[in-house]
């Protein structure tokens, strides 16, 4: 085996495990909530989806393939859509809180 196909493959790896760490804490820590669960799910399935193209990148550059134009474009995409996410699922869920708090009835 070539020492680039070696370190493609443990490139692949490395990939394959840090992917799937970030989808360890959707299935571990559920949420009662379904609303709450599904921005929970949601925020770590992003990151296991930006670092599965973010390794893919890697992998397929340390093979010599010149990815890193669309890559770039798409890990881009993918982090700006992630900041909105966040960002639209905090003021989702601080509304729905604040809605709470105005119609819940004094004890």
């Amino acid at each position: 085996m070539t020492p680039q196909l070696t370190a493609s493959l443990i490139m692949f790896a490395i990939t394959i495990i840090v992917a799937s760490a970030f989808c360890w804490p959707m299935t571990r820590f559920p949420r009662k909530s379904k609303l709450v669960n599904f921005y929970w799910a949601g925020f770590w399935s992003f990151l296991a989806i930006i670092s599965a193209v973010a390794g893919a990148q890697s992998t397929l550059l340390i093979l010599g393939q010149d990815v890193s134009r669309f890559a770039s474009a798409i890990l881009g995409a993918l982090v700006i859509t992630f900041v909105l996410f966040v960002v639209f699922a905090w003021a989702r869920l601080v509304l729905k809180g604040a809605q709470h708090l105005v119609t819940k009835k004094p004890a």
